[in-house]
């Protein structure tokens, strides 16, 4: 099974010509999926809440996948098409080294915004201070005890490896500027 997205490819060297287009900016693109593309099928349904086989319930599901998150990284630094992408994993399942890109830019222009990342959700909001941010509130005088228990619920949901804080992804486009690289987070 292959899983391509080629849109989301092209939307992600949109945003980096974007933001060099409006010289500045940043984005933050924040899935579940890898730093690469997965070995096994990450396809998979939802019909109200619940997994379900993707073609199980044709218009009802809910059908999605894991983001490859190397690919989208490659496709803003080294503005590498789904073709390359594709050969590039095929060397990578199979053990071999691939050849060098003929696709990719010999010189690439100065300042041009690149990706940095992805690192797991979970680094990235500690490394942001989540965690001192929810010991705040909850520390609050104002804050409840039912509000402290659900602060605290929430921040273990999105860092705990086991629940979002590895499976899901976060990847940073943005331009280099002095003493401001790489991104907080990265």
């Amino acid at each position: 099974v292959v899983e391509a997205c080629p849109e989301g490819l092209l939307l992600a060297q949109d945003i980096a010509d974007r933001i060099e287009k409006c010289n500045g900016g940043a984005a933050l693109l924040i899935d579940y999926g890898e730093d690469g593309a997965s070995s096994r099928d990450t396809m998979r349904g939802f019909w109200r809440h619940t997994q379900v086989h993707p073609l199980s319930r044709p218009g009802e599901v809910d059908v999605t996948a894991d983001v490859d998150f190397a690919a989208l990284r490659e496709s803003v630094n080294q503005r590498i098409g789904l073709e390359e992408s594709l050969k590039r994993k095929h060397f990578a399942d199979t053990g071999k080294v691939p050849p060098p890109s003929t696709n990719i830019e010999q010189e690439k222009p100065i300042n041009r915004p690149e990706a940095f990342g992805p690192v797991s959700q979970g680094q990235f909001l500690a490394s942001m201070g989540i965690v001192q941010r929810v010991e705040k509130q909850i520390e609050a005088d104002s804050t409840t005890d039912e509000q402290a228990y659900e602060l605290y619920s929430a921040l273990e949901r999105l860092l705990a490896p086991d629940q979002m804080g590895e499976r899901y992804k976060v990847l940073a486009i943005a331009r280099k500027k002095e003493g401001l690289f790489p991104p907080a987070g990265f």
